[in-house]
């Protein structure tokens, strides 16, 4: 495996479940588990989590645990095992009435027909499958014309044009997953349809009622969420560009621009970002991925995000380790590549500083010019970290914090590799901090460490030492 800075977040399910499959998935380069809610029930949630911190023991590296909530993620109903091809010209009838004859295409949205209209295009599978509203039959019936034909599958999604808008972003099914992986304590909780702050305060006080302070995850895919994008990366604790349903909400040459601006403002902000969707989406079927596929890769750790998401890939594909593997290669090459050329370095950081901490900044600077072997930084929160990794330095980093809970949200942030969760004694930090680095065998005599950490009085100290 190559080493990278760049994490790798690998979505579970039937094809990476079991110890083996998690095993290879860390050995190949994976550092946040995601469970998809979207399908499964709690007790394979229960069995993955459980599978994970098995892993993790076996291993001896912590795997984040992110929860995907639903949202109002409109999908199709139970549909043959084979699945149901929609040929162009064919027309259907799509309805929500459960009694409906077999061959009409079930839909799980009750009030699916609202504000829809004559002419409207009803899209299926990440918009892949195109239909045409024909005639609003009644309240739980829609007649539709194949525009664009292919195979659909039992709860595929469901594009309505206005519908997602208009509904509630936190649903009831959201409200009861996000109580079980609050109790199995998941390390964050990416939550779907994002429209505005508002709906990040709604899920933190959720949370908080809970008596917990997990991190939010704003998925970024609706129309909505980019019109209040900055709003929003500021409330939350990281990001998602969801390039599936936002390349059906915008058009879809428009969401690599999207996608720059997401990770710009969260770098600006010292939140982590992840880059998801179809990322290697032809590594379900294929052992190597297309050059195209790794082109995209390569650029989002170029545009410095904080990780890249495998969705299918790692799920249901044929080759998840192999995915998992490619993506650690190629984020390890760019990051490479990116410290030999420094015409390549992205010039966004030049105007970003009005928000960074000095204080990190001054470090980065000292490690650069020193040429040092390390950077260390002693956090209790973890926002040190998040803003030492959001320079982006090229001195590898070393994390020692004071809770194993920061130490696990650590794990999605660029470039924390290395974590140690250990509270210090108030006086003579650097010696103390000296010693960890000792006994876990990460220095050797004559290696120079620049350590940021406070003083017994709370200020920020910066030391430059050789071993």
């Amino acid at each position: 495996m190559h080493i990278k800075n760049t994490k790798v977040v690998c979505t579970l399910g039937p094809a990476s479940n079991s110890v083996t499959e998690i095993t290879k998935l860390v050995q190949a380069g994976m550092n946040v588990a995601r469970l998809n809610f979207s399908h499964g029930d709690y007790k394979s949630h229960q069995e993955l989590i459980k599978n994970i911190h098995i892993v993790e023991k076996n291993t001896g590296k912590r795997i984040g645990i992110l929860q995907d909530l639903q949202g109002p993620k409109i999908r199709l109903g139970d549909l043959p095992a084979e699945g149901v091809i929609l040929k162009k010209g064919d027309t259907f009838i799509l309805t929500s009435n459960k009694s409906a004859p077999s061959s009409h295409l079930p839909i799980q949205f009750k009030p699916f027909t609202s504000g829809l209209k004559k002419n409207d295009m009803i899209l299926f599978n990440d918009g892949l499958v195109e239909n045409e509203v024909l005639q609003i039959i009644d309240k739980e019936n829609v007649k539709c014309l194949v525009k664009c034909g292919g195979l659909v599958r039992a709860h595929a999604g469901v594009h309505l044009p206005g519908i997602t808008q208009n509904i509630e972003t936190i649903t009831a099914k959201d409200k009861q997953d996000l109580v079980f992986g609050l109790k199995n304590n998941v390390d964050y909780v990416a939550l779907s349809f994002v429209k505005s702050a508002q709906d990040i305060k709604n899920l933190r006080k959720l949370i908080q009622k809970q008596k917990k302070s997990t991190k939010i995850i704003a998925k970024i895919e609706l129309k909505l969420a980019v019109n209040n994008l900055e709003e929003i990366i500021k409330t939350v604790d990281g990001a998602m560009v969801a390039r599936g349903d936002l390349g059906i909400d915008i058009p879809a040459e428009q969401v690599p621009i999207v996608q720059k601006r997401i990770i710009a403002l969260c770098n600006k902000y010292a939140k982590p970002v992840i880059t998801a969707t179809e990322v290697l989406l032809s590594m379900v079927t294929n052992p190597r991925a297309t050059r195209a596929e790794i082109s995209d890769a390569a650029n989002a750790v170029y545009d410095r995000t904080d990780a890249i998401m495998l969705s299918n890939e790692s799920a249901v594909g044929k080759f998840p380790s192999q995915a998992t593997a490619t993506l650690s290669r190629v984020a390890g090459t760019v990051e490479k590549e990116l410290r030999k050329y420094s015409e390549l370095e992205n010039n966004f950081f030049i105007h970003s500083r009005e928000v960074a901490n000095p204080h990190c900044s001054n470090a980065c600077d000292l490690a650069e010019e020193t040429d040092a072997d390390y950077l260390v930084i002693y956090t209790s929160d973890g926002y040190t970290a998040r803003e030492l990794s959001r320079h982006r330095p090229h001195t590898p980093i070393i994390t020692i914090c004071e809770h194993e809970e920061t130490a696990r949200e650590l794990t999605l942030v660029w470039g924390l590799n290395n974590i140690f969760a250990q509270v210090l004694k108030k006086e003579n930090k650097i010696e103390q901090i000296v010693q960890i680095l000792k006994k876990n065998k990460i220095v050797k005599k004559g290696n120079k460490v620049v350590i940021l950490a406070n003083s017994s009085k709370k200020e920020k100290i910066i030391s430059n030492i050789t071993i």
